[in-house]
Order: structure tokens, then sequence, then C-alpha cells
């Protein structure tokens, strides 16, 4: 009766751990085609994530983050100093352009007033020779006067007349002009006064004034 039982008791270990295995094989097999979620029955059979081992010198994903708006920013800075770098080119060349026109305009006062010195000179030479010439016709003869006269245009013998009245009026002298003019032809005379009366030049033509004053004056 005891070998029985024990034999009893055996076959029903081997049985209880022939099922457990069953079981277990089941479990697997059902885990394995998803029918069950083993990790939810059984949490410490769960998968744990394989460490990832994180290379110091490796930036996480954070620092990337933080990289890359840097990054971002250095751009933006770096447009905006180009923008300004363009900005000051221009007005550079603004200012340039501006200094040309100032160095054009400076040169062009300094032409203006060269002209102008120059036409004082020329002024002050001519008024010269006239009043050498209106000398020189005062002090001729009033017939020689009149001959040389003759052949000259019409406004060179205003100039020289009107440099005369001017002496004549300084000195306090009676002016010889209206006499000469008597002496020319009645028409040339004409001719003459109407241009006086209208002439505003004070000049003798520089060719005329030489070539009385290198002719050689008889009394």
């Amino acid at each position: 009766m005891v070998v029985g039982t024990m034999n009893d008791r055996v076959r029903a270990f081997y049985l209880i751990l022939l099922i457990i295995f069953l079981l277990a094989i089941g479990f697997f097999v059902f885990d394995y085609y998803k029918l069950i979620d083993a990790d939810e029955i059984f949490p410490f059979l769960a998968k744990k994530p394989a460490a990832v081992s994180w290379d110091q010198e490796s930036p996480t994903e954070v620092e990337k983050l933080e990289i890359e708006k840097a990054k971002e920013r250095i751009s933006e800075e770096a447009s905006e100093i180009e923008k300004l770098r363009n900005e000051l080119q221009a007005e550079r060349e603004k200012l340039d352009a501006e200094k040309v026109k100032l160095e054009e305009a400076k040169q062009g006062i300094k032409e203006k007033e060269r002209q102008m010195q120059m036409k004082d000179k020329e002024d002050a030479n001519r008024l010269s020779k006239l009043r050498a010439l209106a000398g020189k016709i005062a002090n001729m003869p009033p017939k020689s006067a009149v001959e040389l006269l003759v052949n000259w245009p019409d406004q060179d013998i205003i100039d020289v007349f009107k440099q005369m009245d001017r002496e004549a009026e300084e000195e306090g002298k009676a002016s010889i002009t209206n006499y000469l003019l008597t002496l020319f032809d009645p028409k040339r005379r004409s001719v003459i006064t109407n241009k006086w009366l209208d002439s505003e030049s004070d000049k003798v033509p520089e060719e005329n004034i030489n070539t009385l004053l290198e002719q050689e004056v008889v009394p």
C-alpha cells in the first residue's frame, strides 16, 4: 500500500511538471504570435532597453539643438553684418561721389577766379593802352588825328573818344572830341555819333591799340 501510494505521488508530480511545461510552452507561443502580452502579465519578463553607451565627446540631443540655434544666430548676425557692410559701402560711394563733385566745384571756382584775374589784368592793360592812345590823339594836330582815325572801325574811335572825354573831365579841360567829329565826313560822323549814344563798350580791340601805339605820331 505504501509503495503504491508513492508511485501515485510520483506520477502526479511528473504530471504536474508536464502540465506546467506545456503551459509555459503555450504561453511563450501565444506571446510570440502576439496573442497575449507577456510583459503586462509578468512585468519581470519585459525586455529592458539596451543601455546606450554615450561618448562623452558626442553631443546630446539638447546640445545638438543648442548648437543648431547657435548656428542660426551666427547666420543671422552674419547676414546683419553683411547688410551693414553693404550700407556702409553705399554711403562710402555716395561720399566719394560728393567729394568728386566738391572737388570739381572747387576747381571750377579756381578756374573762374583765374579767368577773372586774367580779365582784370587784361582790362588794366587795355585801360593803360587806351589812356596812351587818348593822350597821343589829343596831342596830335586835329586833321592828322582824323586822317589816322578815319581808317579805324567806328567802335574803336568811340572808345578812344570816351577815354579822351574822361581825361579832359578829370583835368578840368574842354574835350576836343566834338571838334574832331566835325572833321569827319558828315555821313561817317552821323554813324559814329549814333553808335556812341548806344554804345556800352569800354574796350578797344587789342590789334587796333597796338597798331596805333606802334605808329609814329607826327605833330
